[in-house]
């Protein structure tokens, strides 16, 4: 009976401990009892506004999902996308959901960590239905916007060797809005938003296929956590399988990427 007891007792000790390291990562959150959150809001349908004001989107849900099962509070916090990194690095945020690609630049970085993906895009434009651009080749000396700190920028350059003049935005609607008023001939985006907008608005087409860059696009998302925290991208990771093992991931991405 004393060995059981011992037993039980140190079999106790030892799911205690893993708990503690399972949650260090708490430890060092922005707040304590909840993940804060970067996103711009302004990337549907990954990250959007809604009518109430509300923040809604794939990565939105996703990362409120995520928090749940870590047992935290999600708390967004809308900025540019330009802010998102720097703020990261800075110890504004806890993570970043933000249609973020997985680039191999992101993935080396000595300060960021990349999640497992989460799904599956490109990199394309969006002209004016006359536009005289009809596939993403022909972009080259035309004037294109793009999104200041994404990597749509740097792929035109590589694609069209500086032959292409980059605008840069805050953000999307921004670029858009210069598009329709004809300060620009096109707007390097992600597929998915792109779609959406064409979708949205009238007057805009979506060119496919999209450009094709080693390694950089097609490309997957990602949500992004400190290179300090491993440990947050360790339960991160965990809890992005539990949610598409039980189909959770699926159903987010019928709400808000295939059924709208």
């Amino acid at each position: 009976m004393k060995i059981m007891k011992l037993l039980a007792f140190s079999l106790a000790g030892l799911i205690a401990a893993g708990h503690a390291v399972a949650d260090d990562f708490k430890q060092a959150l922005v707040q304590e009892g909840q993940l804060t959150i970067a996103t711009t809001g302004n990337a549907p349908p990954l990250t959007l506004v809604q009518s109430d004001g509300s923040l809604g989107g794939f990565d939105v849900a996703l990362c409120e999902r995520i928090a749940q099962d870590l047992g935290l509070k999600a708390e967004f916090v809308r900025v540019d996308f330009a802010a998102t990194i720097p703020g990261l690095k800075a110890g504004r945020f806890d993570m970043i959901c933000s249609a973020v690609a997985r680039t191999p630049a992101r993935m080396a970085s000595p300060d960021l960590y990349l999640s497992e993906p989460t799904v599956e895009n490109f990199t394309t434009l969006v002209v004016p239905k006359d536009s005289e651009v009809a596939s993403v080749d022909q972009g080259r000396g035309h004037r294109i916007g793009v999104v200041r700190g994404g990597q749509e920028g740097p792929i035109l350059e590589k694609i069209f060797e500086g032959d292409v003049t980059v605008t840069t935005y805050p953000g999307i609607a921004e670029e858009m809005l210069d598009l329709k008023n004809g300060r620009i001939d096109a707007v390097s985006m992600n597929y998915l938003t792109a779609r959406f907008h064409a979708r949205a608005e009238e007057g805009v087409t979506v060119l496919e296929p999209g450009f094709v860059v080693e390694n950089v696009s097609p490309y997957t998302h990602g949500l992004v956590v400190s290179r300090n925290e491993p440990d947050l991208l360790a339960a991160v990771n965990d809890a992005l399988a539990k949610l598409k093992a039980d189909g959770t991931i699926d159903k987010l991405k019928e709400t808000w990427i295939t059924g709208e």
